[in-house]
């Protein structure tokens, strides 16, 4: 195996080590040497500025370099500032490119058709409005497909070019063919008013009556305080922390 590595760790010879050691004595010599013929040749004075000779030395070159590196660093400076701005332009048109990606992503993708990507432009403590337009009753969906609410009337919105988006609550919903209606409590997503003895279970999938994905059953349902209809509470529902959600026109 002539083309393998030698791995093998080689020390220095004591003959090697000898001869580094007889040339620093002689580089100590040669320095002490001279420093005694300076000082006998023009005093103690020649010693000192011996001394300070290396720094003296660094002092030049860096006199003559730091204009170079200064005006650099400068300039360097400037670009990251400029690319930092635009930067911070496009975080907007960063943030709607990857709600878009995950969108496509997502397992109801084929089915998602004229999804407009709107910008959240207000938030409150129970609601937010989205930059852009739409149509008034447009289901407005989060960058996975779950549904979050529907485009607010006209006559509902703050300022032009502001659409508010109403809540989820109050929404009827299907679950593998029963009815429900949604509502939202402490940020926990419930489905009301189920038939007293339906035999849904957990998982079953809960949809917009128009079929958009609102979440999965967390429990079976259970009676509610009246005793007459069943209640549940949901899991994989909308995230209400992102930047941009999707209109469907």
């Amino acid at each position: 195996m002539r083309d393998s590595l030698d791995l093998s760790v080689r020390y220095p010879g004591r003959r090697s080590i000898h001869r580094k050691k007889i040339l620093v004595i002689w580089v100590a010599l040669v320095c002490a040497a001279l420093a005694a013929a300076a000082t006998l040749r023009y005093g103690p004075e020649a010693v000192a500025w011996l001394a300070a000779l290396p720094q003296r030395a660094d002092g030049l070159i860096g006199s003559h370099l730091l204009p170079y590196y200064s005006g650099k660093l400068e300039e360097l400076q400037e670009e990251n500032a400029q690319l930092r701005a635009e930067l911070a332009e496009t975080s907007g048109l960063q943030a709607e490119n990857e709600a878009l990606r995950t969108l496509l992503q997502s397992p109801a993708a084929d089915a998602l058709h004229g999804a407009q990507p709107l910008q959240v432009a207000e938030r409150w403590l129970d609601g937010f409005a989205l930059a852009g337009s739409a149509e008034p009753g447009s289901a407005v969906l989060d960058p996975y497909g779950r549904f979050v609410g529907r485009i607010a009337d006209s006559g509902e919105q703050a300022s032009p070019g502001i659409l508010q988006v109403d809540s989820a609550a109050g929404i009827p919903c299907l679950a593998e063919g029963y009815c429900g209606v949604l509502d939202i409590e402490d940020g926990i997503w419930y489905l009301d008013e189920l038939p007293r003895h339906c035999p849904l279970t957990e998982d079953a999938i809960v949809t917009t009556a128009d079929g958009y994905w609102v979440g999965r059953l967390a429990a079976a349902p259970v009676e509610d305080e009246t005793g007459l209809c069943a209640r549940a509470p949901l899991c994989d529902t909308s995230d209400g922390s992102s930047s941009v959600y999707f209109a469907m026109q």
